[in-house]
């Protein structure tokens, strides 16, 4: 898989996972922000490091490195601060796609 190369693709991705969540608990149940959350960390552009660090240079990241900042969050490498700012950028991104579908209401 390509590395994402700007907020447009991320937001693709996000549009996506957000769609994909809506039709997994529409046919099978659940939680849409728990699928959301699931996919986001199970993204190849959060797991694999080169993918990771692409995303952060190449989208905004700043709602992410936020909401990092304010729980606190400590990394023990470069490669796990990537990671997770990776993630939790795909992860706020999914869900603001989600609630532009009209998640919030299918919540």
């Amino acid at each position: 898989m390509e590395y994402i190369k700007n907020d447009y693709e991320l937001k693709q991705l996000a549009r996506d996972i957000a769609l994909e969540a809506i039709e997994e608990v529409k046919n099978h149940g659940g939680d849409h922000y728990e699928l959301i959350d699931q996919m986001a960390a199970d993204s190849e552009h959060a797991l694999d490091t080169y993918n990771a660090i692409m995303l952060c240079a190449n989208c905004c990241t700043d709602d992410a490195a936020a909401l990092l900042d304010d729980a606190g969050y400590n990394f023990y490498s470069f490669a796990h601060h990537a990671s997770t700012l990776a993630e939790v950028t795909i992860q706020n991104a999914a869900l603001q796609e989600f609630y532009e579908l009209g998640g919030e209401v299918a919540a």
